[in-house]
């Protein structure tokens, strides 16, 4: 297979993710693949089995969504958990249009345990210590030149007007 991208933005390119690709085994064929009698190891029947399985799966790292490589090489998407990542914040930090910027220690911390890429719009949970918890929707800062700062996070808060 060549290279595809996730959903998330994440690059795949073939066999150049390692931990990330693994073949597909189905249950039935489980046995001869895994604990082949000594006399089954030349077998026609063992190497069907064995390519049977060849059917890949891909995890991708950002996001957690699994893609099922299909006979014909098409990819099917499975998404590991809907709900949008969590991210603390300082709600008081903000841009002059009102987003809330992530740029304290504790919300790049956040960034990076999860493994985000930034591919706007990403809808995040902002949370504090506080209890405090709103939803928004994370795009790329204002640089100060009239520019996007991809590395600087700001999010705009449901009902906001930002």
């Amino acid at each position: 297979m060549g290279g595809f991208k996730c959903v998330c933005g994440r690059l795949f390119s073939g066999s150049h993710n390692p931990g990330e690709q693994f073949r597909l085994v189905p249950d039935d064929l489980f046995d001869q693949i895994a604990w082949p009698d000594p006399s089954d190891l030349d077998t026609e029947e063992r190497q069907r089995a064995v390519e049977a399985s060849f059917s890949s799966l891909y995890a991708c790292g950002n996001c957690g969504r699994l893609h099922r490589e299909g006979d014909n090489g098409s990819l099917t998407p499975y998404v590991a958990d809907a709900s949008p990542p969590r991210i603390w914040a300082d709600f008081t930090v903000r841009d002059e249009i009102g987003r809330v910027l992530l740029r304290h220690d504790r919300s790049l911390a956040d960034i990076r345990r999860q493994k985000l890429l930034l591919n706007p719009p990403l809808e995040v949970v902002l949370y504090d210590d506080t209890g405090t918890e709103a939803r928004g929707e994370a795009g790329f800062g204002d640089d100060g030149a009239g520019g996007w700062d991809e590395t600087l996070w700001a999010v705009t808060l449901e009902g906001s007007d930002a």
